[in-house]
């Protein structure tokens, strides 16, 4: 007798809710950020409050004029306050005893940088919410300024390419290590490349947000700000993943696992020779570059192996 094929899920399977955006959006043509703002809606649902600051998002969240481009509820703050928001809003919600998902949805400027120190405190005091940051690695919505989850050697506005130096000097912040270092019930890392697995994480943050603090990192390219084709924006997430630039992994309940093994991973010369922001490369940088990306495996490797 044949053995049974096991059936594996595919991304609609996860797919609880329609679409709550609207068929036009604001953002810019090409740009990941409207694939991954119409998966958290298909997923959370319409009961989901998304709460979001000054962004690349926050046209399409705030609405334009006297119209809506989403049906879900949408509370703006400042960058400092995101996190403290939302844990007003949970707190209520909770209180009320009304069944709603709180989503912070923000940026690496805000999640990495201005907004780090509610987001921290948030996770410290195990707020029951779920927390996603698109790191698009940098300011992309005010001029292209360099963040600290800006790779090491890209060109920005503020990291220019010139005669005293060619681009940012030091690497990015590992902010998902950092937010599993708070000991929360769940942090994973996702991009747009890899549609199952990063529903599967949004399923999971949904449900581990009733339990606590859920921490959901995406890789979003911009195509402005890294300098590629407007077609090319998941080729870029796709080698940002077989890289090991952005390997894909989960710490549940303290546990880390890699969720997409690379067998035989590529140079990292095989991502930045997509990006314009790297063009200035030479040998020495792209050496050093591959020492950061192969010293932040080894780490997360050894985290995966205890």
């Amino acid at each position: 007798m044949a053995a049974k094929i096991k059936k594996l899920p595919k991304v609609c399977d996860y797919f609880q809710n329609e679409d709550q955006f609207s068929s036009g959006v604001a953002y810019c043509a090409g740009c990941t950020l409207e694939l991954h703002a119409r998966m958290v809606s298909k997923i959370m649902g319409k009961e989901t409050v998304i709460v979001g600051t000054p962004s690349c998002s926050a046209p399409v969240l705030n609405g334009q004029n006297a119209a809506a481009w989403h049906k879900m509820g949408h509370y703006a703050c400042t960058m400092t306050g995101v996190a403290s928001s939302a844990t007003g809003l949970t707190r209520a919600y909770q209180k009320a005893g009304t069944d709603a998902t709180v989503v912070c949805f923000t940026g690496d400027g805000c999640a990495q940088d201005i907004g780090f120190q509610t987001l921290s405190g948030a996770a410290e005091r195990n707020e029951k919410m779920v927390y996603i940051c698109y790191d698009n690695e940098g300011y992309m919505n005010t001029g292209i300024q360099r963040s600290s989850a800006t790779p090491y050697s890209v060109a920005t506005s503020t990291t220019p390419v010139g005669k005293a130096r060619k681009g940012k000097e030091t690497g990015s912040k590992n902010l998902p290590l950092i937010m599993s270092l708070h000991d929360i019930p769940y942090v994973a890392t996702a991009t747009l490349s890899h549609l199952e697995d990063y529903a599967k994480k949004l399923t999971k943050a949904k449900e581990k947000s009733k339990e606590g603090f859920a921490y959901v990192h995406v890789f979003c390219p911009c195509l402005v700000g890294w300098k590629i084709p407007m077609d090319s924006s998941i080729q870029v997430c796709r080698a940002a993943v077989r890289t090991n630039f952005f390997p894909l992994w989960e710490c549940e309940d303290g546990k880390y696992k890699i969720t997409k093994e690379i067998n035989k991973p590529k140079p990292i010369a095989d991502l930045t020779q997509l990006m314009g922001k790297y063009n200035h490369m030479d040998e020495q940088m792209l050496a050093n570059f591959q020492q950061i990306v192969d010293r932040r495996f080894n780490v997360l490797q050894t985290l995966c192996s205890i």
